[in-house]
C-alpha cells in the first residue's frame, strides 16, 4: 500500500456545515474525481466542481495514506470529525481504508451511494455514517445512472450511523420516498443553493417541505456565510 496514492482537491479543518453533524468542528479530505456531473445543479453542475471536473486535475494532488495523516495530524487536538468528501469518495474505497482504520473519530463519508464497498473485507467501513446525497430529478442525471437501490441497501444495512442527504428546490417527495423505501435512517433536506441569495430563496420552501412530509432540515452553512468558496 506503501506506493498507492489517493488524488486529493483538498484537506482543511473547518465546521461541518450541514447534515446530521452539521456543528462539529471537522477535517475535510475533499478526493477529486466522481463518476456523476449533475448537471442541473448550476452552470458548472457539482458546488465542488473544482473536485469533479477532470480539467483541474491539474489541481489535484496525488497523496499517500501517510501524507495525508501527516495533513490530518495537525488538527487531532481539536478533536475533530474526520470528513471524507469530494468528488466521489466510493471510487476509492480500497485505497482509503487504512486511513478509516487509523482514524480514532467519528468519521462520515459523503457519497452520491451509487459505489458501496466490501463491508465483509473491511469491516471498519461499519462504523462510518454514510452521507448518502443520492442524486434526484433536479440533478439533470438520468435516473438508472444515479439511484443504485443495491449500494444503497448495502450501506443502510451495514453502517448504521448513515443518513439520507438530498438536495431540493421542487416538490420530490415521490422521488425521495421511492429511493427511502424500507430503509430506517434520518431524512435530511437541504435547499439548492450555490450563493447566500439563492439558498434564501430555496430555503422556505424546503423548510416547508420538511414541515409536511416529517423529514430534518439541513441548511448549508458554509455557502450561507461564504458562498461558494474553497478550504470552507
Amino acid at each position: 500500500m506503501d506506493n498507492i496514492t489517493i488524488p486529493v482537491s483538498e484537506i482543511f479543518y473547518s465546521i461541518q456545515g450541514e447534515g446530521k453533524y452539521a456543528g462539529n468542528p471537522s477535517i475535510f479530505l475533499r478526493v477529486g474525481g466522481c463518476n456523476l456531473s449533475c448537471p442541473g445543479f448550476s452552470e458548472k453542475g457539482c458546488d465542488s466542481f473544482y473536485a469533479v471536473d477532470r480539467k483541474y486535475k491539474n489541481e489535484w494532488q496525488n497523496l499517500s495514506i501517510e501524507e495525508i495523516k501527516k495533513e490530518i495530524k495537525q488538527y487531532l487536538k481539536f478533536n475533530p470529525d474526520l470528513v471524507i468528501t469530494g468528488g466521489e469518495p466510493g471510487l476509492y474505497f480500497d485505497r482509503l481504508y487504512p486511513l478509516v482504520e487509523w482514524f480514532d473519530g467519528l468519521i462520515t463519508i459523503e457519497t452520491n451511494a451509487t459505489i458501496y464497498p466490501d463491508f465483509d473485507k473491511y469491516p471498519k467501513y461499519k462504523k462510518v455514517a454514510f452521507a448518502m446525497s443520492v442524486k434526484l430529478l433536479n440533478s439533470g442525471e438520468e435516473y438508472k445512472k444515479r439511484v443504485k437501490k443495491e449500494s444503497i441497501k448495502n450501506i443502510s444495512q451495514n453502517a448504521k450511523k448513515s443518513f439520507f442527504k438530498f438536495v431540493v428546490n421542487i416538490n420530490l417527495r415521490e422521488e425521495i420516498e421511492n429511493i427511502t423505501k424500507d430503509i430506517d435512517l434520518p431524512i435530511y433536506c437541504m435547499p439548492l443553493g450555490e450563493s447566500k441569495e439563492e439558498l434564501e430563496i430555496n430555503a422556505p420552501f424546503v423548510f416547508d417541505f420538511c414541515l409536511k412530509n416529517g423529514y430534518r432540515y439541513s441548511d448549508r452553512i458554509h455557502i450561507r456565510l461564504f458562498g461558494k468558496k474553497k478550504g470552507i
